[in-house]
């Protein structure tokens, strides 16, 4: 009999405990379906890192030099009266150095993303209705403007070229990109 009532226990819970699995998926996909349907409204702003230490042409994860410390310190100025959600960087530390004061002043911890794989309708749905900081290398920040409007736009950008600012506006299909020198 306990036998029975064991067996009966064991079943009873990897039935609900599927149950739960399959209502869980069957909500996110509906979430996903959801998200999806609706425009995205969105602010993107793009910077490439601070100036780097030269020294050592081999060093594939240089810090800022002091010239980009100060750059660091300009960026936190800048976007001081701007509302920002959330702040994306590479796993570089220079991509981290550079937005440092403004994740302080924010108060938020950055997000390490791969540049090849951030842009996706997961991560449309996730900064939707959100003001997004990205934070990215010469050859890569262009790309994800270019992505994120949709047309092939932008060329990379000059390795010495610290002070470009991308301000992508989504609206629906409404997309805007902005330039601006940030000295």
């Amino acid at each position: 009999m306990k036998k029975i009532l064991l067996l009966a226990l064991i079943v009873s819970l990897v039935t609900f405990c599927g149950q739960k699995e399959n209502k869980t998926a069957a909500s996110s996909e509906a979430a996903v379906n959801e998200t999806s349907t609706n425009p995205i409204s969105a602010t993107y702003y793009l910077i490439r890192h601070a100036e780097k230490v030269r020294t050592n042409p081999t060093d594939p994860d240089p810090s800022l030099a002091i010239k980009g410390m100060l750059r660091a310190k300009r960026w936190a100025e800048y976007f001081e009266p701007f509302k920002i959600d959330n702040i994306y960087i590479t796993k570089y530390i220079r991509t981290k150095q550079t937005i440092s004061f403004v994740a302080q002043q924010k108060q938020l911890s950055p997000i390490v993303y791969i540049p090849n794989t951030l842009y996706s309708e997961a991560f449309l749905n996730k900064t939707n209705h959100k003001t997004t900081l990205i934070v990215g290398h010469s050859n890569t920040i262009p790309q994800l403007v270019n992505k994120l409007i949709g047309e092939e736009k932008f060329e990379n950008m000059d390795d010495t070229d610290n002070a470009t600012l991308f301000k992508v506006t989504i609206d629906g299909n409404s997309k805007k990109v902005e330039t601006i020198t940030v000295e």
